[in-house]
């Protein structure tokens, strides 16, 4: 009898599946970093907008806001809306929150937004920081961004 091979064989396939499954095991634990840097990316973006919008309306005004920054999307005129401050790897939840102080001392309370010094007597006033002492996956404290 001539039997013609048409298929592949039980172990073949089995073979095939786990070669796949490893495969996909190292690109989920690779995706996942991928989600956690664009994250950090999206933060540190916001923060450059944010310092930009504060910028532009010290050129407007000749001085910095001295509230908690809602002086910057009132009427859209500066920013559309605080940028929200994505955090991976840390406690802290995903929120628009402004922590405000006298310094950056002050300002930084480790909760997770943005910490901004409000106070015009100041030699810090104007400061905009990232509200987190936790580092980055580049070993870099937010916080010192």
């Amino acid at each position: 009898m001539n039997y013609a091979r048409r298929g592949f064989t039980l172990l073949e396939l089995m073979i095939i599946v786990a070669i796949i499954g490893i495969l996909a095991g190292i690109a989920v634990t690779r995706f996942g970093g991928v989600i956690d840097k664009s994250k950090e990316g999206a933060t540190r973006g916001g923060l450059t907008s944010l310092r930009s919008a504060l910028q532009i309306y010290y050129g407007d005004n000749t001085i910095f806001p001295s509230d908690d920054l809602s002086s910057l999307t009132e009427n859209k005129k500066y920013i559309d809306n605080l940028p929200l401050v994505k955090l991976p790897g840390t406690s802290h939840p995903e929120n628009r929150h402004v922590s405000v102080g006298a310094s950056t001392a002050a300002a930084l309370t480790d909760t997770g937004g943005w910490a901004y010094v409000n106070d015009p007597s100041s030699p810090m006033f104007g400061t905009l920081l990232i509200n987190c002492s936790h580092p980055d996956s580049k070993n870099k404290v937010w916080a010192e961004q």
